[in-house]
């Protein structure tokens, strides 16, 4: 099934992936200077038109920075900029950071589901029922469940901590939507849960909820163990 995507994928769109894999993992830093497009194009066998694309790609998701006279950079950031933009800001963390902001949306959203059991009234649970159904974007509907999921535990600071998190959750939630084999796989998980906090059941929903969590960190770092397979030849 992997192999399929990679043939479907646009050259150009190989060649960003293979970019945004060696900023996610490290190999290029903020601010590293890229080699000339010319000495890639000739590095990857493809024409200087298609590294030009890739390069718009990258800016286009606020991975690079191409200036006028000097290069093509890997762009600079700080957690301010992580949690503000509207960006895939979250894979130009490491891994180590990733599994850092992975464990933290763990601990508040299984907080938040035991308190929803308690506090969350029909609207609320209603609403995010809704978001189960709604058109759009899956990875921004997935996030939307979750946020008002842990709307429904009635705690403004939780939900605070929550929200911080939206801008980079969502970019990790792209990647995954995009390699799933079965779309509806997340809303039956997602449904799950909701039938738990219905049922008002703390100890299922706070369990349910782990294991669908962890699932998203395991099909992520599958997504990141795949390498340069998709590279062009």
């Amino acid at each position: 099934m992997e192999q399929k995507r990679n043939r479907l994928k646009k050259t150009y769109e190989q060649v960003a992936d293979h970019f945004k894999r060696l900023i996610e993992q490290g190999a290029l830093l903020p601010g590293q200077k890229l080699p000339p497009m010319s000495e890639l194009a000739v590095r990857f066998g493809v024409s200087r038109a298609t590294v030009r694309e890739a390069f718009s790609s990258l800016v286009g998701m606020g991975l690079i920075d191409l200036r006028h006279g000097e290069g093509t950079f890997v762009r600079r950031f700080d957690v301010q900029t992580m949690v503000t933009e509207p960006m895939n800001a979250a894979l130009l963390l490491g891994m180590g950071e990733l599994r850092e902001l992975l464990e933290i949306r763990r601990l508040l959203e299984t907080g938040a589901v035991r308190y929803a059991c308690e506090r969350a009234g029909e609207e609320a649970l209603a609403a995010a029922e809704a978001a189960l159904v709604e058109s759009g974007d899956p990875a921004d509907r997935d996030l939307q469940f979750h946020l008002l999921l842990a709307g429904c535990a009635g705690n403004n600071v939780m939900l605070n901590l929550v929200n911080t998190l939206a801008e980079p959750i969502r970019s990790l939630l792209r990647e995954i939507h995009a390699e799933l084999d079965d779309p509806d796989e997340l809303d039956r998980e997602h449904r799950a849960i909701l039938q738990a906090i219905r049922a008002r059941d703390s100890v299922e929903a706070q369990r349910l909820l782990s294991e669908h969590l962890a699932r998203t960190e395991r099909r992520f770092a599958t997504r990141y163990r795949q390498g340069d397979a998709d590279l062009p030849s």
